[in-house]
């Protein structure tokens, strides 16, 4: 054998070796893998085992049966996100495709200062002080915004004062362009959100409803309207037994913040207002709200755990208003019910009961009454529409418990094409959480 023969015979066995080396070292890769994920696998089960163990000896014997059957099958980890009633529901959520805005502070945010809420642990006395003013409460969270050049109340010198006046101890306006925060009040703080839950309630809806789901027909039972009376809630004015359209719950739960829709849109979704729930906060953690932020209740109904900050509102708002259907509810100034109803002449609708003892109590041909859906308005758009803008006021929910006062969220559109999002928290009144948004629009947008 010549030397270019061992030559050439030398670079191949070369070659071998070297490729069975590689060979050999990625078998024990692979290994490897395996026996670090059986290991971590079999820590998880450990560290599961202990803490159910020390859930075992403060539970009580009711719950042991249920935690010994969940140390005998190895959990695995899965969404905690309940699995809804419509079998047909699209995998993919339309949820997927908007945008998430995160509002953040910028070195030009405008901070008002905080409101001292202690000085509402006692009532106002009424005197006057040595300025002439009297010691109402409410003056220590009062204060006049600037006018900012463009803004329209430089077009309003009669009484300026009437349209910068902010009552709401809490605010903050957004620029949905860019996602700064232009003006803040304590807008960080977690408080109670009253019925603008209700926004987080249709948001979450939307999943499970298309637009050919609108005319699905939901009956109301006797337990929602019970529920709604008890606890002294505003209603559509469902009755038992009436079998709506998912559009009527809805609009119902937007325009007339109503807990009978609401309370059916979530049984219809979910068939448990308890599942709906948890969608509710899945929905608010995958829109990277504060860990503060919580919600109980799909009604907006006071609850110590219930808990949400103007700026996690703004994000549920700008979230909401980026669909058709929930733009076109939070936007409506009126709605009819496609259910209809008699009414009466004072407005009541006539029971059944009722029209039969009228029929049997009239000679001759009584008068046939055709029956018309329930008309709902949102108030506080139709009010703020009076205002004068460089834009418009196109959505809105209002809200309200005694423990939060009156609040508000709204998108604005201006009309150089801006769009922000304000929400206010904490105000005397309707009218006055109208002022402020109309304060705050003019002062602080072109």
């Amino acid at each position: 054998m010549d030397n270019d023969s061992r030559k050439g015979l030398a670079i191949f066995l070369r070659v071998i070796i070297v490729l069975l080396i590689l060979a050999v070292l990625g078998v024990a890769g692979f290994i490897y893998v395996q026996i670090m994920d059986q290991k971590k696998e079999r820590d998880q089960r450990r560290a599961a085992a202990q803490e159910i163990e020390v859930d075992k000896a403060t539970a009580t014997d009711s719950d042991r049966g249920k935690i010994i059957a969940e140390v005998a099958t190895p959990t695995v980890a899965t969404p905690t996100v309940a699995t809804p009633v419509e079998p047909d529901r699209e995998p993919k959520s339309w949820f997927d495709e908007v945008v998430i805005h995160k509002p953040h502070m910028t070195k030009n945010t405008i901070s008002l200062q905080k409101a001292d809420m202690s000085v509402f642990s006692e009532p106002a006395s009424g005197e006057g002080s040595e300025e002439g003013k009297t010691n109402d409460p409410w003056a220590s969270v009062t204060l006049r915004l600037n006018s900012v050049e463009g803004s329209i109340n430089l077009h309003t010198p009669d009484e300026p004062s009437r349209s910068q006046e902010l009552m709401s101890t809490y605010m903050i306006l957004v620029d949905l362009d860019t996602d700064e925060i232009i003006a803040e009040r304590d807008c960080e703080k977690p408080v109670s959100p009253a019925s603008m839950t209700k926004i987080l309630t249709v948001l979450t809806a939307r999943d499970f409803i298309s637009k050919d789901k609108l005319d699905d027909k939901f009956e109301i039972t006797s337990d929602i309207i019970e529920y709604a009376d008890a606890t002294d809630c505003s209603c559509v004015g469902f009755r038992p037994g009436d079998k709506v359209t998912v559009r009527d719950l809805l609009y119902g739960t937007i325009l007339r913040s109503g807990a009978d829709a609401a309370i059916g849109l979530a049984r219809y979704c979910c068939g448990d207002e308890q599942k709906f729930v948890d969608l509710m906060n899945e929905k608010a953690k995958k829109m990277g709200l504060a860990e503060t932020t919580h919600f109980t209740n799909v009604v907006g109904l006071y609850d110590d755990e219930l808990r949400c900050s103007m700026k996690d509102m703004a994000v549920i708002l700008a979230t909401a208003v980026q669909d058709d259907l929930l733009r076109d509810a939070l936007s409506r100034r009126v709605y009819t019910t496609d259910t209809k109803y008699v009414f009466d002449e004072n407005g009541y609708i006539v029971d059944d009961e009722d029209k039969k003892d009228d029929e049997k109590g009239t000679e001759g041909d009584a008068e046939e009454v055709e029956p018309t859906g329930i008309e709902i308005v949102n108030l506080f758009l139709y009010r703020i529409d009076d205002r004068e803008f460089d834009g418009k006021v196109v959505a809105a929910k209002t809200g309200y418990v005694s423990q939060a006062g009156c609040c508000c969220a709204s998108y604005y559109e201006a009309n150089d094409g801006k769009k922000y999002v304000c929400v206010t928290g904490n105000s005397i009144s309707t009218w006055k959480s109208i002022f402020d948004h109309a304060s705050v629009y003019r002062s602080y947008t072109p």
